[in-house]
């Protein structure tokens, strides 16, 4: 399982992350049971049909099924209690037992909640609208969906519209992206999306992206193409390899370039530094990224390695007692994403996209890739934000000494 929510910085993706939205992003950020029993698969908003030509031959429709059957009956059951009909318990209850609504409750191991207990955080979602009074139980997981389905409910219309191209017209271009960054045979054969009202997250199960209806609401749609492409880059293109802070001397320093190239194609895929939600969303509000800040911190990511690697490539005994508490350096300052983002982006800027999708699975050749795009930029550096320089000229390259060394380093811990 994997997703996208915040604070999401992804080493190994061995646990479940998530649109966390990096850092604040859904990260932010990074997010398939083989289509485990999916029913009611729908190619246009809310109508839960298909063409029979579609449903025998996926692989016409370029392979993406969508659904969006739970944000029909959770409208569906708010209309009811609007127009003032007699919604009982077991109506409520049956939401929780919806096939996407299940899948995505199996999605909460260890901690998955019955479809009653759905139910409960739906019947509180309309607590005075049922005719209850007095105060409810209090529920760290029941305030979340609340507030969630409240704002999906009060988006209805721009969420409509937006499934609506989400699950026809565009409907590709999220496979369309991921297979751009993804190797060949990787991705699933159909990729599924499930768009529901559930907490504020882009998540991967078993096979099916889950996709919060108020995460569509709160971005853009092309936001929203790009961050299920950049979790499924997350999922089955990120190079593997152990968690950094587990290893020590130049295990601890390679695997952190490794970590920093992955989160920096991801960033890159997502475009982090453009997120951009809605500030009324209860959860995405507090996001607010600064692109000069994700390249300040790759010069002072560039200014460490210049000033700290030398005595340690140098010497192996200094790599082994030091070489952790620099990769713990690196991940204490946010370089991981932000630094690795600074990277990708001079990569595509001086040598283009298709050069840095050629080195996205290879540690030392990303690496290269970075030293030759930046030997490109002005001498010295400009401060990010300067009047009349972009922010990719704003980072400069390793001290040749440097990066040589740490470039063999490399290619002895990422032989090709």
């Amino acid at each position: 399982m994997r997703m996208i929510t915040q604070d999401s910085v992804r080493h190994n993706v061995a646990a479940s992350g998530c649109i966390p939205f990096h850092r604040k992003v859904l990260i932010l950020l990074l997010l398939v049971i083989p289509i485990l029993a999916v029913t009611a698969c729908s190619q246009d908003a809310g109508t839960g049909e298909k063409s029979s030509a579609q449903a025998a031959d996926p692989a016409a429709d370029c392979a993406v099924i969508t659904d969006t059957s739970a944000w029909t009956a959770l409208k569906v059951v708010a209309d009811r209690i609007a127009a003032g009909a007699d919604v009982t318990k077991e109506e409520l209850d049956a939401f929780g037992d919806l096939p996407t609504v299940t899948i995505w409750r199996n999605t909460q191991q260890p901690r998955v909640p019955s479809a009653q207990r759905l139910g409960n955080w739906l019947e509180g979602t309309f607590w005075k609208e049922l005719g209850h009074e007095g105060k409810q139980k209090s529920n760290t997981d029941r305030s979340i969906l609340m507030r969630s389905y409240r704002y999906s409910l009060g988006h209805r219309d721009l969420i409509d519209k937006r499934l609506a191209e989400l699950t026809g017209p565009r409907k590709c271009e999220v496979a369309d992206l991921a297979r751009l960054w993804v190797e060949p045979g990787l991705l699933p054969q159909t990729l599924t999306i499930l768009f529901l009202p559930a907490k504020t997250e882009i998540r991967i199960f078993e096979g099916s992206l889950l996709v919060d209806t108020g995460i569509v609401g709160a971005s853009s749609v092309d936001q929203v193409i790009r961050q299920m492409a950049s979790l499924l880059y997350r999922n089955y293109q990120f190079v593997p390899g152990p968690i950094p802070m587990k290893q020590e001397g130049a295990e601890a320093v390679a695997h952190s370039l490794r970590v920093m190239m992955n989160e920096g194609l991801a960033g890159w895929i997502e475009q982090i530094v453009d997120l951009d939600f809605d500030t009324r969303h209860p959860a995405l509000d507090r996001i607010a990224l600064v692109p000069e800040d994700f390249f300040l911190e790759t010069q002072e990511t560039i200014a460490l390695f210049n000033s700290q690697l030398g005595p340690m490539l140098d010497d192996e005994d200094r790599m082994a007692e030091n070489g952790l508490a620099f990769t713990r350096l690196l991940a204490v300052g946010g370089s991981f994403v932000r630094a690795g983002y600074g990277m990708s982006a001079v990569i595509a800027a001086h040598l283009g996209e298709e050069r840095l999708r050629a080195v996205s699975r290879s540690v030392p050749s990303f690496l290269a890739a970075y030293q030759e795009a930046a030997s490109l930029n002005p001498v010295p550096v400009p401060v990010p934000g300067a009047l009349g320089s972009e922010l990719f000229q704003t980072v400069p390259p390793l001290d040749p000494d440097i990066f040589n060394k740490l470039y063999a380093m490399l290619t002895r811990v990422f032989p090709e």
